[in-house]
């Protein structure tokens, strides 16, 4: 029986692909890319998300879950997809262009620096990812709507929803517990 990694161990050892990945990156093109800043919270069905501020600070977003799931080739497949954005990304604030997320700059450097196919989705498994919490109940004319609390948000901050059915307006009515 093996051993699972715990959640400290998934994050050193993502951090320490991002880390070499951008290292790679410095020697392979001469550039003074800065550390990413990585965050562990990203949902849903998307492995990761790279972006570059104006000021040319860089972040990473990883699916947490994702990582634990498909951990070796989220190591040696998606974290240089990300950094491989980063690095499109960096170099091109400078002249304050907006190239193309996965264009040719971005598969020059999958293939050049990090000698990988310039594949623009993962495959992984991401069935258990979608399962999306709808507590939120609000009815309208014809029948009862569960809602997530992001579109419950939007309605409380004065959205107004409509039944795609009857057209009338979905009301609060209570939040249930899971």
């Amino acid at each position: 029986m093996t051993k699972q990694p715990t959640n400290s161990d998934l994050r050193q050892q993502a951090e320490s692909a991002v880390r070499q990945a951008e290292d790679r990156a410095r020697y392979y093109y001469s550039i003074k890319l800065p550390d990413a800043a990585i965050d562990f919270s990203l949902r849903g069905r998307c492995a990761g998300q790279a972006r570059v501020d104006r000021n040319g600070d860089t972040n990473l977003r990883i699916n947490h879950q994702l990582l634990a799931e498909n951990l070796d080739d989220f190591l040696s497949n998606t974290i240089p997809h990300e950094v491989a954005h980063l690095i499109v990304n960096w170099q091109a604030r400078k002249n304050r262009q907006r190239p193309r997320p996965h264009g040719p700059e971005w598969q020059a450097v999958m293939q050049a620096c990090f000698n990988l196919e310039p594949k623009r989705c993962h495959s992984y498994q991401t069935t258990s990812a979608r399962i999306v919490p709808r507590p939120f109940l609000y009815s309208c004319n014809c029948r009862e709507h569960l809602l997530t609390s992001i579109m419950h948000n939007k309605i409380s901050r004065s959205y107004q929803a409509l039944c795609k059915a009857c057209r009338s307006p979905l009301k609060f009515i209570v939040k249930q517990q899971a």
